[in-house]
């Protein structure tokens, strides 16, 4: 594989797969993770990415709602989607939770953004 395919690789794996994205430094060390971890999902048929029936992505006017947002993009969209599965859960979800898929700062302004009064 060459070095233009591997950000799409990345994105692979996080939005199709529903992995969790981990910092490697080359194509050889992330091929080799990814083999380690199918090998250890393998040992639970159910818990395999590959074998796993993919979720439907969420209509075309969600997601552009969600990226309304302030500071959520296509590809946050698209986590918090799958994580959250509805903007209603995702506006009730707390802060705590919302760290899990984005990060800190991200997740206090959204919490901010869901809380304020109009």
């Amino acid at each position: 594989m060459s070095e233009q395919y591997f950000p799409a690789v990345q994105k692979f794996v996080v939005l199709e797969l529903g992995m969790a994205l981990l910092p490697v430094s080359s194509q050889m060390e992330a091929s080799q993770l990814i083999i380690q971890l199918v090998h250890e999902q393998t040992k639970e048929r159910n818990r395999n990415p590959f074998l796993r029936k993919k979720l439907p992505l969420s209509e075309s006017s969600v997601l552009q709602t969600v990226q309304q947002i302030p500071g959520v993009g296509k590809m946050t969209a698209l986590l918090l989607l799958q994580e959250f599965a509805s903007i209603q859960k995702l506006c009730n979800t707390s802060v705590q939770e919302l760290e899990q898929v984005v990060g800190h700062t991200l997740a206090e302004k959204m919490h901010i953004f869901f809380t304020q009064t109009r």
